[in-house]
């Protein structure tokens, strides 16, 4: 895989998780993702092309007609590519049902029978991707993650799954973060909010989000500074640093540099958004 321009530590796609439905669209990938995570989960269907991304630290290669799948809170990425992909994201919500049933198991990443995918589940896709209001309808809907999970589970089988298990925590913790990413938040003050010990959260952010409370904190600084950024901010650019919740100038130099490897000014200069 071509070395990313983004940071290697994973980011909480919020919006992702805000989908109440299940989302279920061809999509070309042609953008970079960076390395992020999300509570739903998300299979990817590989129509044409070859597709190359990074899961939980691990590099995957998949190509026509063998399927990628991203288990809740496993942190991926991919860099743009020519892939033509079918996406399939179940909300979390729908997955209660599945609770008990995929505790401390999952499936596979790496879904790979070329001929089963191409004879059983993209037929199941094709149905909805043929008239997709019907997913509105949550019997339905829920209709169809049955037949794709019972399809998949009975002929891949199981994988054991040891990520974190308790992704509600783990959910109003980061979303805490977000809210509050411009005040000076400290493992202290998270573990006094959430009644944890500091030291049990901090393990769960090395482990699942792959970096310090103090660079994810950044990172989301960042993350919002571009965004506000790219939104028409009139101000300029310490100002901007200072209202994201930097406390001084070179503190969101070095962030912003370890983030994009590269200034905020080279950053903006892209043809193409490499965040969102």
């Amino acid at each position: 895989m071509p070395k990313s321009k983004i940071s290697n530590n994973g980011y909480y796609e919020l919006k992702t998780d805000l989908f109440s439905h299940i989302k279920l669209e061809r999509r070309q990938l042609n953008y970079d993702m960076p390395m992020h995570f999300h509570r739903n989960l998300e299979f990817q269907y590989i129509e044409s092309g070859c597709y190359r991304t990074v899961v939980d630290n691990k590099e995957y290669v998949f190509e026509k007609d063998e399927m990628v799948f991203i288990p809740y809170c496993l942190q991926h990425m991919a860099d743009a590519s020519d892939t033509q992909s079918i996406l399939f994201i179940i909300p979390h919500a729908i997955m209660q049902d599945f609770t008990s049933f995929f505790r401390h198991r999952t499936l596979n990443i790496e879904l790979k029978d070329r001929k089963f995918n191409r004879e059983f589940i993209l037929p199941v896709m094709e149905l909805i991707l043929a008239a997709p209001s019907q997913l509105n309808n949550p019997i339905v809907a829920k209709g169809y993650v049955n037949v794709i999970f019972g399809l998949l589970t009975q002929h891949y089988g199981y994988v054991k799954y040891e990520n974190f298990s308790n992704p509600n925590f783990l959910l109003d913790l980061i979303q805490y973060i977000d809210q509050h990413s411009n005040e000076n938040l400290t493992l202290d003050r998270l573990a006094e909010q959430f009644g944890y010990n500091k030291f049990y959260l901090s393990r769960i952010f090395n482990k699942t989000l792959g970096a310090s409370l103090t660079d994810y904190v950044n990172q989301v600084r960042v993350q919002k500074f571009v965004k506000q950024y790219r939104d028409g901010w009139e101000g300029n650019i310490a100002d901007l640093a200072f209202s994201c919740g930097f406390e001084s100038i070179p503190s969101f130099y070095r962030t912003f540099s370890r983030v994009f490897s590269m200034t905020p000014k080279e950053y903006f200069e892209l043809e193409k958004e490499i965040f969102w």
